[in-house]
């Protein structure tokens, strides 16, 4: 990329996914943010976030789950003016809290562990 000068600058605040950094080879900088734009709107939907959710076997899992999808999802702008500020230490109770492991019954381990599907 950088041989073809499609890189657009070296501003690494700004290398965030969020950011078009570079010039693509079928798409504007607008429509590739605007692309951007609506496929995390869509993914990130309070509707998704519920049913990812859901597929969690327990009330606490899903819970969990909800918890983190939305809280860091949904309220991005609040999280970023807390790292920007510096406050984000005083959240600390509530983001380990979130991310702590969450105990209970284990789910049996597939016939095939392998990330691959078995092969007949």
């Amino acid at each position: 990329m950088e041989a073809a000068g499609r890189l657009l600058h070296r501003n690494w605040d700004k290398y965030d996914t969020r950011q078009v950094v570079y010039k693509t080879a079928g798409l504007t900088a607008e429509e590739l943010k605007q692309g951007y734009d609506w496929a995390y709107k869509s993914f990130y939907s309070w509707s998704n976030i519920v049913k990812a959710s859901t597929q969690h076997d327990e009330v606490k899992h899903m819970l969990k789950h909800f918890a983190y999808a939305g809280g860091w999802k949904k309220f991005e702008p609040a999280w970023n003016f807390m790292i920007k500020s510096k406050a984000l230490n005083k959240t600390l109770p509530v983001l380990e809290a979130v991310l702590a492991k969450v105990k209970g019954k284990q789910r049996p381990a597939p016939d095939n562990p392998s990330p691959f599907p078995a092969i007949a």
